[in-house]
This record gives C-alpha cells, structure tokens and sequence, in this order.
C-alpha cells in the first residue's frame, strides 16, 4: 500500500475545475448568475449521491480485498486522515466538475447559437461516401434491435459513470486517483469547451422526420430527449426577464460526443489495472459508438472525436504519471 503524507497542496483537477467555474461565470454573467446561485443546490444534489456511492464502493473493494488476504492491509490505508482527505476532495471537485461541465453545456445557446447540425450532416455523408451512417445503421436493423438499444443505452452509460466512479474513488493508490482525476476533469471539460466552439444539437434534434417514424421502438429515448428540448427552450429564456426552470443535467450538445469519450477514457484506463473492466468498457464503447447513431444523438464524427480527445488525454495522463501496465489491485502505486 502506499504511504501517503497529509497535504492540502492543490490538484491540477482542483485547478482546472476552479479556472473553469470563473471562466463560464465571467461569461454568463451578462445573462444569469446562476453559475453560483444555483452551486450549493448542485453541491447538494450531485455531492450527496457521490459521496453515498463512494462509501459504497469503498465497502464493495473492502470485500474484495477480504477474499484475496488483503482486507487488513486495505483498510490500514483508508484509515489515515491523508487518504480520507483526499478522498473528501476527489468527491468535492467530482462534484464541482459535473456543476461547471453542465453549466458551459447549458451556456451554448447564450455564446454561440450558430449550429453546425447541417455541416456535421454532410461531412458525415462525405466520409461514408453519400451515405448517413445514421440511417444506413437505423435500417440495418429491426425493431427488436432498436428496442434493446433505447433500454440499455442510458442505462449502460449510467453504470459505466457508477463502476468507473467507485473504482478510482475507493484506490489505495493517490497516484492512481490524481491521475485519473486530472485525465477526467480536462477530458470533460475540454469536450464541453468543444461543444461551445462547434455547437450542435444532434440529428434527431435537427432531422426529426427521420427518427419519428421510429418511436414505438425508441419510446424512453424520445422521451429524454423531449425532456432536454424543454430544457433547452428554459435556457433561451434566460434573457427573457420571465425566466424558467432549468437543470444542469438536462443540457444538449453533439460535437464531440462524451457519452463515447468516456466509455473509451475508462477502457484505456483498463487495459492498465483490472482485465475484467477492460472487457466490459470495450463492450460499453461498441454499444455507445452505434447506440449513439441509432438513437439520433450524435453524428458520426462526433463519435470519432470524443474517441480521439479520450485517447489524447489518456496518453498524456496515464505517462505524466507513470501508470504501469497491469497492476494489481491492491498495489496500485
């Protein structure tokens, strides 16, 4: 295990997540002030929940040491004030993280409302030589298919953002978390920063003719996505001076996709430190690259995109911090 030193020294994560809150604030600031206004009810909202599923895998990693010999060892480490602080500033900037990603999402509209739905649509045309590769993957396949698809897409997401939390939360390993952290924080933030430079709502947004006729089949999917519209209207009427409700979950962006990004961000992690995990993200990628078309929530090149920024923050990350191939669990330094 490994012999960590009480220290309030701050993170890049916590740097970069901290730059970026006043950045967004600086620039929404013309329009609402709700980047801050609204952070102590996200700190609340989002924080609990992760600090309750850090707890939990903590537990869940407890057991699994117990079962190999190594419970004692485990639980010598998690009980030094070093490592439960940083715990304690992993949930908060995880936190802080998801409050400032889903305000610069939410802001686009505000900063950029030029989309580029149009131009993702041909250029997605040219590199599959006339063809959308959104409808070749809507008719390739049947009904029961698509049914699958709308269930498990979401929810798949869900559990990846759930394994890939409690696995690094509850690391023995300072370094393991750091680097991960740091890789995390500037990957979504980088692609949120993306989404304001290329804004975009999707193609099932921008071409519903094509997805409507498919809604018997992509009844929960439809429905969320009707749910981010009206999100997304409440934005627009910001400015308004009769403002609605608005969640920072509910934001829309395509390019690049994250839903993509982060499910092969987590399978490059992987294939360094647990054989299983790497199995299980390579499954998750392949269901979100194609989910994503069938579902209408982003283009092609949105997939690559997310696919390549998660492959060029895990390069830098996983060598700035010397992350060795194939580490066992419970020595992940």
């Amino acid at each position: 295990m490994t012999n960590e030193r009480l220290s309030w020294r701050p993170h890049l994560y916590e740097l970069v997540t901290v730059a970026n809150l006043l950045v967004i604030y600086a620039l929404t600031m013309g329009h609402t002030q709700m980047v801050l206004t609204s952070l102590p009810v996200s700190l609340l909202t989002i924080g609990l929940p992760m600090l309750l599923q850090a707890i939990i895998a903590v537990v869940v990693r407890f057991a699994f040491c117990a079962v190999r010999g190594k419970a004692g060892e485990y639980f010598a480490t998690i009980r030094k004030p070093a490592w439960i602080l940083e715990s304690a500033r992993y949930v908060f900037t995880a936190t802080l993280m998801v409050h400032v990603y889903g305000w610069i999402k939410l802001a686009i509209p505000l900063l950029h409302p030029r989309l580029f739905d149009q131009e993702l649509w041909n250029l997605d045309r040219k590199i599959c030589f006339g063809i959308s590769p959104n409808i070749f993957v809507l008719n390739l396949f049947n009904s029961g298919v698509l049914k699958a698809v709308d269930y498990t897409y979401g929810n798949i997401f869900v559990v990846g953002l759930c394994v890939a939390f409690g696995y690094f939360v509850s690391s023995p390993s300072k370094r393991l978390r750091v680097a991960f952290m740091t890789g995390h924080a500037i990957m979504w933030l980088s692609g949120a920063w993306l989404y304001v430079l290329v804004p975009a709502l999707g193609p099932a947004y921008r071409f519903p003719e094509v997805w409507l006729q498919y809604s018997a089949d992509l009844r929960t999917t439809q429905g969320l996505q009707a749910m981010l519209w009206r999100n997304y209207q409440n934005v627009l009427q910001v400015n308004s001076g009769k403002p609605a409700p608005i969640s920072i979950l509910l934001g829309i962006a395509a390019f690049p996709s994250m839903h993509v990004a982060f499910q092969t961000f987590i399978f490059l992690w992987f294939r360094r430190l647990w054989t299983w995990g790497e199995v299980m993200f390579a499954l998750f990628v392949f269901i979100i690259f194609f989910g994503a078309m069938i579902t209408g929530w982003h283009y092609l090149i949105d997939l690559i995109a997310g696919m390549l920024l998660a492959w060029i923050v895990w390069v830098v990350t996983s060598r700035r911090y010397r992350i060795v191939r194939w580490v066992h669990l419970s020595r992940l330094s």
